[in-house]
């Protein structure tokens, strides 16, 4: 697959149509085509199904995050109302409409990572694509074994989702979230290299309930925040019985 100079990293929609359709819409308006996704496109929301139909037509790739790999295979190690919410996605998505089949194959056939022009896409590590993380408290907690086997990986901007949190890390560890950096960052090939985590569309755990996801242009990263109807998917989740009220109470705050 080829990608135009300019193009849209979106991660962890999580079944939130709302919030998926003001992103594609804010992206849209800017002229961009081309969109990757960096997995999660189901789990915790009240509209997996439609989630998935417009990432299967707005997205150009779509990578397997931990969610969708539990809907696919079970979940392990999730919390109460995580598995609880996997297991009803998982009904869902197989729910008889004449689409079941096409959105099953579609989950399968998600690849675990994708490379181009020395930019490296994940959900969560190289080292583990679906479930590892790459965290502010890894710099603190002295990872960094890690650090230097994830930095070994990409050869210049490796692209992450998984914690919901975006932010810029460099190879002397230096954390920085996007409102310390105005939003936008330049990198360079004769710099060094850089880990990206692009944030969340659907459930945003930076303390800002809007939408995050990031803009590549050449060599520049652009960090986007698109407001939605966050009460709209609250009232979805409590209407839902299977799906605990407190994934809706942290829409609206952030976290």
């Amino acid at each position: 697959m080829s990608l135009t100079r300019r193009y849209a990293i979106i991660s962890d929609l999580h079944s939130n149509t709302e919030a998926v359709t003001a992103v594609l819409e804010d992206i849209r308006a800017q002229g961009i085509e081309d969109i990757v996704c960096l997995g999660d496109v189901v789990g915790y929301g009240p509209e997996p199904r439609e989630v998935l139909e417009l990432t299967m037509k707005a997205v150009r790739v779509s990578l397997m995050g931990n969610h969708d790999e539990a809907v696919l295979k079970g979940a392990q190690n999730f919390n109460a109302w995580a598995r609880e919410a996997i297991d009803w996605t998982r009904e869902e998505i197989q729910a008889k409409d004449g689409k079941e089949g096409v959105r099953w194959e579609y989950l399968q056939r998600m690849p675990l990572r994708f490379q181009t022009n020395g930019l490296y896409f994940v959900h969560g590590s190289p080292r583990q694509p679906t479930i590892e993380y790459i965290l502010r408290e890894d710099i603190f907690n002295g990872a960094y074994d890690k650090f230097d086997d994830i930095f070994a990986s990409f050869e210049k901007v490796l692209f992450v989702g998984h914690s919901h949190t975006p932010c810029i890390i460099n190879e002397d560890l230096d954390y920085v979230t996007p409102g310390e950096i105005e939003h936008n960052y330049v990198y360079k090939r004769d710099k060094r290299k850089v880990i990206v985590n692009v944030g969340s569309v659907g459930q945003p755990r930076d303390n800002d309930p809007r939408s995050c996801y990031a803009v590549i242009d050449k060599n520049a990263i652009t960090f986007r925040r698109v407001a939605y109807d966050v009460d709209s998917v609250v009232a979805k989740i409590k209407a839902v019985p299977r799906l605990s009220d407190n994934l809706g109470l942290r829409l609206k705050k952030g976290v």
